[in-house]
């Protein structure tokens, strides 16, 4: 299976025939995979999507309108939809087939973390002190769920099943809630000591792992909040 690696403006994909992409004018600060394709996010406001499913890697879309630098993208499992949140305080949700503006969302003060329900139908953005769920095709908020503290949201991601919502905030906290009203929060752990990077799930939706600016990855018990084990070996951000 093919993996990424970003820095400063370069992609490098490792490939059966590895390749370097020239993929931005600035900083890549995201990436996400889905249907074939690796979508990437820049401090120069672009998102761009290539193709990877063949032996040759192409761009197929660049898509803007973003005013500021991208923060996070996000891609839907079962349909061609993408997600990109920005400085800018606007989520955009596209379309990856044809590379064009679903909706643009504006989701107040600041938008860091985006996650995509597997549908597509549901956007989670990360802001202060929670994370806001959005109406995909209408651009209405359904739903506010608070981490219970005014700490900024960073990273969010949405489990394979669509059950499960974590979300990474920058005071360490790792936070589980249900998909379903009431948005029930199931688990809190804290065992980072300083910002939440990113966090994901497992295929199974049992387990999370976040990573850190405390240079460590932690696997969770999804359902308790349990610490299983801590990765440790970064020089740096996890």
């Amino acid at each position: 299976m093919p993996s990424l690696s970003v820095g400063t403006h370069m992609a490098t994909l490792y490939h059966p025939t590895a390749s370097q992409l020239n993929a931005h004018e600035g900083g890549i600060s995201c990436v996400a995979w889905g249907h074939g394709l690796v979508v990437t996010g820049s401090a120069d406001e672009a998102v761009h999507s290539y193709d990877v499913s063949g032996a040759k890697i192409e761009r197929r879309h660049t898509l803007t309108g973003h005013e500021l630098g991208v923060t996070a993208v996000a891609v839907a499992a079962d349909v061609a939809v993408a997600a990109s949140a920005a400085l800018d305080s606007r989520i955009r949700v596209w379309n990856l087939d044809t590379g064009s503006l679903n909706l643009e969302i504006d989701c107040g003060p600041m938008s860091y973390g985006v996650a995509l329900s597997p549908d597509g139908a549901t956007v989670a953005a990360g802001s202060m002190g929670g994370i806001s769920l959005w109406d995909a095709a209408s651009g209405s908020k359904t739903a506010s769920l608070s981490i219970g503290s005014d700490r900024i949201v960073l990273c969010a991601a949405i489990s394979a099943d669509g059950a499960l919502l974590a979300a990474g905030a920058e005071d360490g906290g790792v936070h589980v809630f249900e998909m379903e009203a009431p948005y029930q929060r199931v688990a809190k752990m804290e065992a980072h000591a300083v910002a939440v990077r990113c966090v994901a799930f497992s295929r199974d939706g049992k387990t999370v792992l976040s990573g850190s600016e405390d240079s460590r990855a932690v696997l969770w018990e999804a359902a308790s909040g349990r610490q299983l084990y801590t990765l440790q070996g970064h020089g740096s951000w996890a």
